[in-house]
């Protein structure tokens, strides 16, 4: 007998191809309007930054066949000033004589000498928005104050189970995804995005993930509401069939909702038609159990496995391939990464912790366990005081280096906790503070977690290279 659920499913199935044969249609119609020898590109072009993108761009326009680029970089290395094929330039000047910028992450979007150019009529643009322009469509994209990196690895891992090789995954620091995406008109688009690459685009991808929204970047924003408003970008512009998946428990993420024209997946309540809750150890998405956290190896916060099985779940992928992906999941480089154990003591590296709220979570990881929490580094304006107050109560023994050391050390006295305060190193000899923290500090059962909390560059180019060192040293201790 066809019954009312026979309908429903048959419906359901019927509405997923539709919603599939519309997005092969405008992938193929998009490819057919931009994937002429310059898309939307009139030279001559000026790239901003010499960095990832910077370069990328460059390598795109070539492979155009657009030979008149001119790059601008305040910090230009020597070394890419010797090249013969591009004009280079330090200082960002007359960009009105070019009738296309395309501008990196790093260089922000309102600078005078591009709001002048805007004001001129040339085009400004980015590899994110080149991107969005032609595959909006195929795309999935995470961002987030904390844990986009983590969920990003996750969610790829589930998508993979289903995409293969037909997956691409890019954005942030990772390879800009552009002349793939020309390339590959059919396949799917996985991107991580932070604020710098969305806070001028008027276009929403078709799937868009904000995990939460805290105080971030505030030496690069002008102020919270404008790091808020950049985020809200990859929600404002989507169709009534984009997906927005927001975090219930966090009020900036959950405040987007009010303008989103799309579909909302929540994480962290049963809210709307779609949600994913943690009930008790188990993650359950829509009455349906997912997986049980025992199953889980690796350390890291449930929103991450909440989050990346949520977009598995709009990509329509089974709960048993969703479960395998996460129980093989052993996270990522950097974030909470198990490095070694000597004489007792675990040492994990968690460098890619630039933020106080990323330290919390580290510290919410390790609830029950003994362990030594390494925080500081270079400033990102950040407000220590939150930090501070959760090391107190769940009485985290801190060791302190580095030029934020100092404030830090000041937010935790004045939280009542200076007794938690191991010691404030100075030195920027790194091999000397791990070690000092181990051999002073440390005693057998405990874990020292390298959860810094800050940027890197006071002593480091980047915070992968912070990494690595402290992994290195630990290996030869």
């Amino acid at each position: 007998m066809f019954t009312m659920f026979n309908y429903v499913s048959l419906n359901l199935i019927m509405w997923s191809h539709i919603t599939k044969f519309k997005i092969w249609v405008v992938s193929l119609f998009r490819r057919f309007v931009y994937n002429i020898p310059a898309m939307n590109i009139k030279p001559p072009v000026a790239i901003l930054g010499y960095g990832v993108e910077g370069k990328a761009a460059f390598a795109f326009l070539q492979n155009k066949g657009i030979k008149s680029v001119t790059v601008f970089d305040e910090n230009m290395k020597s070394e890419n000033r010797s090249r013969s094929d591009v004009e280079f330039r330090s200082e960002f000047k007359n960009l009105t004589d070019f009738n296309t910028v395309i501008r990196s992450p790093g260089v922000h979007y309102d600078r005078p000498e591009i709001r002048e150019a805007l004001d001129a009529g040339v085009n400004v643009t980015s590899m994110t928005e080149l991107t969005l322009e032609i595959a909006k469509e195929r795309i999935t994209a995470i961002t987030g104050s904390n844990g986009k990196t983590t969920t990003t690895a996750l969610a790829a891992d589930i998508l993979a189970q289903h995409y293969g090789d037909e997956l691409i995954v890019g954005g942030n620091d990772r390879e800009p995804t552009l002349q793939r995406a020309i390339s590959n008109p059919e396949h799917q688009i996985l991107m991580e995005v932070s604020s710098f690459q969305f806070a001028d685009i008027h276009m929403s991808p078709h799937i868009s993930a904000v995990l939460n929204i805290t105080p971030n970047h505030m030496d690069w924003h002008e102020d919270l509401q404008d790091y808020i408003n950049a985020k809200n970008n990859l929600i404002l512009h989507q169709e009534k069939d984009d997906w927005a998946i927001l975090n219930a428990n966090n009020e900036n993420s959950t405040n987007l909702a009010k303008g989103a024209p799309g579909q909302i997946f929540w994480i962290g309540q049963k809210k709307g038609k779609r949600w994913a809750i943690w009930k008790g150890d188990n993650l359950v998405i829509n009455k349906e159990t997912i997986i049980n956290k025992k199953d889980i190896k690796v350390k890291t916060h449930p929103d991450t496995i909440a989050f990346a099985a949520a977009i598995g779940k709009i990509h329509e992928i089974p709960n048993e391939k969703i479960a395998k992906a996460i129980k093989k999941f052993k996270g990522v480089v950097h974030r909470l990464e198990f490095v070694r154990k000597i004489n007792g003591v675990s040492f994990y590296n968690d460098s890619c912790c630039t933020t106080p709220e990323s330290s919390e979570v580290a510290i919410d990881q390790f609830e029950g366990e003994k362990f030594i929490l390494m925080l500081g580094g270079s400033s990102k304006h950040s407000d220590f005081s939150f930090l501070a107050a959760k090391i107190k109560n769940h009485n985290v023994r801190v060791y302190l280096y580095g030029k934020e050391g100092k404030r830090i050390k000041e937010a935790i006295k004045e939280a009542g906790a200076e007794d938690l305060i191991l010691r404030y190193n100075e030195n920027k000899d790194f091999a000397e503070i791990i070690e000092d923290v181990f051999v002073t500090h440390s005693k057998k059962g405990d874990s020292i977690v390298l959860s810094p909390a800050c940027a890197s560059f006071d002593m480091f180019e980047n915070a992968k290279q912070r990494g690595y060192q402290f992994k290195e040293i630990v290996e030869n201790l």
